[in-house]
């Protein structure tokens, strides 16, 4: 029986992720909850390399973050009518371990000021769970996720008349990995690509370099303190596998094939900030912050085993569009205490298209296509609050706590097409204002030491993602049936780290 769903999308631009450009080395501004743009940090060069002018002296960076995801549920639920009937219930949960890690320094060089960082960011993600296929037998899902990535960071900026100009060069090495394996009694598949495991995530192995640019503006404007950035790059030398096994019994390898092709994509993105000072002590921050991502990973090569004299190529494209608009007060309360608040919105889209062919070589026969697969394929409107605060104990120590909090409204879709000896199906469907919500608390502080300061920070909090939607199947342009669906995802969060700053005179 042909199995079909509504996609699901996980965002990316989750409440509590923790940006590489953002977060950086500093614990600071990991105590308040992450408030870039809304407070002013000295780790802001790591956004606008403009500001690294600012520093003086040489300093030493050191910085590391663990969180931990529990998800506790990530169900799947299908029903279709019509000639084509039958039910889908997963029951999937799991877990994700971060790591992120940054070391370097900056120092005079020059007319200007240089930085040099080393950076990674890991993620291990592990989730399982039953999946009842009515009249099919039930299934074990195994999925893994796997990301490491290092990058190599120089930053430079210099004084020109009241502005600093700024620059960065980033050479990063991406090994990232998805593992959707799926088992029945008698069988198991791995790297599987039917559509109800892509439900969660298409299969890859993929392993590139990556260059990305920056140019920065950091200076006055009359009253207005003004920072902005853009930014840009591309992906080269990247080589993509998808080895998938079918076995029957479990152990005995009877199918399956070996693709292998390349990755491609590209970025662009910037960040213009502004600060208004209103009153002695309150300044009105704004931010506008726009990225898109490009990138599509290929592969061909020969079936064995049962697939044998058989060729398959495919391709796998995502494209993510990310625009953040908003701002807030930020107020110094005498010499001691400092309080923030913010609001923003998020335009938040993401589509996957997924196009798989098997055919008959010299000449080229087709016998099995499936094209035109749009999932996931949302846009999400979702309003951000953000609340931050200090406090300074003593010249040698300070405390602080941050609170963020969003709703967002998800409008998914999806399209498939595939084509077989039978005949053409496609399906489509779609839903409308889909709730996904969260709320985070951060708290940190700082210990000097001189010539050290220490800022340890600890976070955690809970979102939810709900999506529904309904969808009509068409067998050679014939309605044949119905469906509706929902995915229900739910996650924990908590996380900490520590930070490291060593000062030379």
């Amino acid at each position: 029986m042909k199995k079909t769903h509504l996609f699901f999308l996980v965002l990316t631009f989750l409440i509590f992720s923790f940006s590489n450009l953002s977060y950086g080395w500093q614990g600071r501004m990991g105590g308040m909850g992450d408030p870039y743009g809304l407070v002013q940090d000295e780790s802001d060069f790591l956004i606008h390399p403009a500001k690294i002018a600012n520093g003086k002296g040489i300093q030493f960076y050191g910085h590391y973050l663990f969180n931990y995801t529990d998800i506790t549920k990530w169900d799947y639920d299908l029903n279709s009518f019509g000639a084509i009937t039958g039910t889908i219930r997963t029951d999937i949960s799991g877990d994700e371990l971060g790591h992120n890690g940054l070391f370097g320094a900056s120092f005079p060089l020059g007319p200007g000021r240089m930085g040099l960082f080393f950076n990674y960011n890991g993620m291990r993600g592990d989730y399982d769970g039953p999946s009842v296929f009515s009249p099919a037998p039930t299934y074990i899902f195994d999925m893994k996720s796997v990301l490491d990535d290092f990058a190599l960071r120089l930053l430079y900026g210099l004084p020109i008349g009241g502005f600093k100009l700024g620059g960065e060069i980033q050479i990063a090495y991406r090994q990232e990995r998805k593992e959707p394996n799926d088992y029945s009694p008698g069988s198991a598949w791995f790297n599987d690509y039917w559509q109800y495991i892509n439900i969660y995530m298409y299969p890859y192995k993929s392993r590139y370099w990556e260059t990305l640019f920056k140019g920065s503006l950091d200076g006055k404007v009359g009253p207005l303190d003004l920072e902005f950035t853009m930014r840009g790059g591309f992906d080269f030398s990247g080589s993509n596998k998808w080895h998938l096994e079918h076995q029957i019994p479990i152990g005995n390898p009877i199918s399956g094939w070996d693709l292998k092709g390349g990755v491609q994509g590209w970025r662009i993105g910037g960040d213009l900030w502004l600060r208004y000072p209103k009153a002695e002590g309150v300044s009105l921050p704004f931010l506008i912050r726009v990225d898109y991502q490009d990138k599509t990973r290929d592969g061909d090569g020969p079936g064995w085993g049962t697939n044998a004299g058989i060729n398959f190529d495919y391709k796998h494209r995502e494209r993510n569009l990310a625009i953040t608009v908003g701002g807030g007060v930020d107020k110094v309360l005498g010499k001691d205490r400092r309080v923030a608040a913010g609001i923003y919105y998020n335009y938040l889209q993401r589509r996957e298209d997924f196009y798989f062919n098997s055919f008959e070589p010299r000449p080229r026969v087709p016998l099995y296509s499936m094209d035109d697969n749009k999932y996931p394929d949302s846009v999400e409107h979702q309003i951000l609050l953000r609340l931050a605060g200090e406090q300074t104990v003593s010249p040698e120590v300070a405390l602080r706590a941050g609170l963020r909090f969003f709703y967002g409204w998800v409008n998914p879709k999806e399209e498939h097409t595939h084509i077989d000896n039978i005949g053409s199906y496609s399906d489509g469907g779609s839903g409308h204002g889909c709730p996904h919500w969260g709320i985070g608390a951060s708290f940190g502080g700082t210990i000097k030491i001189k010539p050290i300061t220490l800022e340890p920070f600890i976070g955690g909090g809970y979102q939810h993602l709900s999506l529904k939607g309904d969808g009509e199947r068409f067998l050679n342009s014939v309605l044949v049936g119905l469906y509706d669906a929902k995915l229900t995802r739910s996650e924990w969060f908590v996380g900490g780290g520590l930070s490291i700053l060593f000062n030379l005179p």
